[in-house]
């Protein structure tokens, strides 16, 4: 007789909402921190939340996003018609205060190129932005910790900190343009956070994570997590040596593309899923 293996437990899908701007904080030139709140986000985290959320950014000549609708009987989302669809981006939740009813996402200026960098750019209070989320993996605890990323990954590097234990011990490496990105990130004592500075490399053409990670001495016969995010081609070749050459378990080594270069986000991800394994 054949045992029944027992189903899967599913979790509901979270509803997209549709926030407004409280405020927004430049901190730093290329980085802006948009706060947003509202009536909508009231049980925005429960037991199964992750640290992404999918960002809806109005389409022009719409002042609100038109958002999918989640049916509740059948769990799927009906999605508006592509005339009115709204772009769709991954961004990283920097902060969410339920007390105060505010959710924090930085997004990097990448000048008029990119559709939510342009939205974020123009944002003022009253604007109306859609979420949907939270989602995605996070690191997991170990005895020793390598989170690693460029300037996109650094919100999510940030808030990894941030919730780690005073204890954590590890190494933390962030590429930025120069030393004026630099953010205030307080680590654990034992925990070293390096900026590396492109000092005019074009993002995505720098080889300086690749040549820090290869000389990082990793200890032997311990637990260790490994974050690893960013520009898609950084992100495969470090996944790469930890594996191949440091021995590194796949459960290990959580590493995630957040684009790729000379690539559209979407095209990014329906052509590599963000070279997720």
């Amino acid at each position: 007789m054949t045992a029944q293996r027992a189903p899967r437990a599913s979790h509901p899908r979270p509803p997209a909402r549709t926030l407004q701007v409280l405020r927004t904080t430049d901190l730093s030139p290329s980085m802006r921190r948009v706060t947003l709140g509202g009536d909508e986000l009231e049980g925005f985290l429960d037991e199964h939340n992750g640290p992404n959320v999918k960002v809806f950014v109005p389409r022009e000549g719409q002042r609100r996003p038109v958002l999918p609708a989640l049916d509740r009987e059948t769990g799927r989302y009906r999605w508006p018609d592509p005339s009115e669809r709204p772009t769709m981006r991954t961004y990283t939740v920097r902060r969410y205060d339920e007390t105060r009813g505010e959710l924090d996402v930085d997004f990097v200026m990448h000048g008029d190129h990119g559709v939510a960098a342009s939205w974020a750019k123009r944002a003022r209070p009253g604007d109306f932005l859609g979420i949907m989320g939270p989602g995605g993996k996070t690191c997991p605890r170990a005895d020793w910790y390598l989170l690693v990323g460029d300037q996109t990954a650094l919100p999510a590097i940030a808030s990894i900190i941030e919730r780690l234990p005073v204890t954590a011990r590890g190494q933390v490496f962030v590429e930025v343009a120069d030393a004026a990105e630099q953010q205030d990130i307080q680590c654990p004592p034992d925990l070293k956070l390096t900026w590396l500075h492109r000092d005019g490399i074009e993002p995505g053409r720098s080889t300086l994570l690749d040549q820090a990670v290869r000389g990082v001495d990793i200890p032997e016969g311990q637990d260790v997590s490994t974050w690893v995010s960013g520009e898609s081609a950084m992100v495969r070749g470090i996944r790469r040596h930890l594996r191949n050459d440091r021995g590194l378990d796949a459960s290990s080594v959580l590493a995630v593309g957040y684009w790729k270069y000379g690539m559209a986000e979407p095209d990014y991800h329906d052509r590599y899923n963000h070279d997720r394994d």
